[in-house]
């Protein structure tokens, strides 16, 4: 079965921190978000290049920390293809301290069923040295909560930040 993965990209949203390994800036060109509108428009044209099912996944912020009316309209939009069967699931990226249960409820309440944590390191030196804003114990936490929830879980782990060693990778 073919598979396809329609990315919304959201610069930069939600994020309240400006880690040293992210200028979303400069890797989009832009900080603009799109607006719901815009959001339909890719969905509708992922579509059209896929020809089949395809999965949306909205990569590039913390979706989660998005003020939660934008969340919303956006997991809308995305959840109105599911229903007709033309989308298959939601995915998105977010930071672990962001992630709570009335969080996981919208989110399942909208077809998400993957998310993408960007851990980074499990090591709190490494986070606090990289600027994350967030600990070995969110992860952990955040981590947990998904899990339970039946959602997928993925973690976004990177080498090489700050104070890292190969030992502590």
């Amino acid at each position: 079965m073919k598979y396809s993965i329609i990315p919304i990209f959201i610069p930069h949203l939600g994020c309240p921190h400006n880690c040293v390994f992210c200028n979303q800036r400069k890797i989009a060109g832009t900080l603009k978000s799109p607006t719901p509108y815009e959001v339909r428009a890719l969905i509708e044209k992922g579509l059209l290049v896929s020809g089949h099912p395809a999965e949306i996944a909205f990569y590039g912020g913390s979706f989660t920390a998005i003020d939660t009316k934008l969340q919303e309209s956006y997991l809308d939009t995305a959840y109105t293809f599911i229903k007709t069967g033309l989308v298959s699931n939601v995915r998105l990226s977010t930071r672990p301290d962001c992630i709570d249960d009335k969080t996981i409820l919208r989110l399942k309440k909208y077809g998400v069923t993957t998310v993408e944590l960007g851990a980074q390191s499990m090591d709190d030196g490494i986070l606090k040295l990289s600027g994350r804003g967030h600990t070995k114990k969110d992860i952990i936490e955040a981590s947990r909560k998904i899990k339970n929830s039946g959602m997928k879980l993925i973690l976004q782990m990177m080498c090489g930040l700050p104070g890292d060693t190969r030992e502590k990778d």
